[in-house]
């Protein structure tokens, strides 16, 4: 018989859905167990002590009981570690946070840890709580190293990014990388120079260059455009767009 044990770990909450009159089922993305589903029970009381800290976006230091036989396990306790409450004010920041909470929940699979997943999502909602400008470049920035941590890491070599001496360059969808307009690589996808040298940035530089990145508002839509296919074609029909829909 599968016994029941007590649980304590730093989570994310990527989702919440209220269930029944007073109690929520939350999406968690732990630093111990990975991602995980927990019913909160009356969490939508007036006078719950999860207070607002089951809000998506939210860092937190959760109690469960887990049971390996149950996909939902009971929640417990819930405080803040740190509220990230700076990044709800804005609409720019709202947004970026909520696609990437998003994103981890489409990608990552049921109880995997994925500690250095955790770590990049923790430092990017950090960053977008204090950022004020460029809040936009850290969108390909966590997916392009998101996609990496999950084992499809952009083929970006230094040589043949600077090897795209004329206006346009090809970035391969199959392998990611960023190739001069003469090459032939699998998939490719033509492209502005400023744009392929914008993804070349996001793909291998730190998050302090990548923040430091001023983009054309042109040039920032073609790098999303081409993050997004890149991301599309890896993980086919599981990479998500329901939040910028609704945004």
């Amino acid at each position: 018989m599968a016994q029941r044990s007590i649980t304590r770990t730093e989570a994310v909450v990527l989702r919440s859905i209220d269930y029944g009159e007073t109690s929520q089922i939350v999406t968690l993305f732990t630093r111990e167990k990975g991602k995980i589903g927990v019913m909160a029970k009356g969490a939508r009381r007036p006078q719950s002590s999860f207070g607002a800290t089951l809000q998506p976006m939210s860092y937190t230091q959760v109690v469960f009981y887990y049971k390996p036989t149950r996909t939902l396990q009971t929640l417990s306790e819930s405080s803040h570690v740190q509220s990230f409450h700076r990044l709800r004010e804005r609409l720019p920041t709202i947004t970026v946070g909520l696609r990437i909470v998003e994103l981890v929940d489409a990608l990552l699979e049921e109880e995997d840890a994925q500690p250095a997943a955790f770590a990049l999502v923790v430092r990017a909602l950090h960053r977008l709580n204090y950022a004020e400008v460029r809040v936009g470049n850290l969108w390909p920035f966590v997916q392009l190293q998101l996609a990496q941590v999950l084992g499809v890491a952009p083929a970006v070599d230094r040589a043949r990014v600077e090897a795209i001496t004329g206006e346009e360059g090809l970035l391969s969808l199959a392998d990611g990388g960023v190739y001069p307009a003469d090459a032939t690589p699998e998939r490719p996808r033509r492209a502005s120079r400023p744009a392929l040298r914008a993804y070349a940035v996001c793909a291998r530089a730190d998050l302090d260059t990548v923040m430091r990145l001023n983009m054309a508002p042109a040039v920032r839509r073609e790098l999303n455009t081409l993050v997004r296919d890149f991301l599309r074609y890896q993980f086919d029909e599981a990479y998500p767009d329901q939040s910028h829909s609704v945004i």
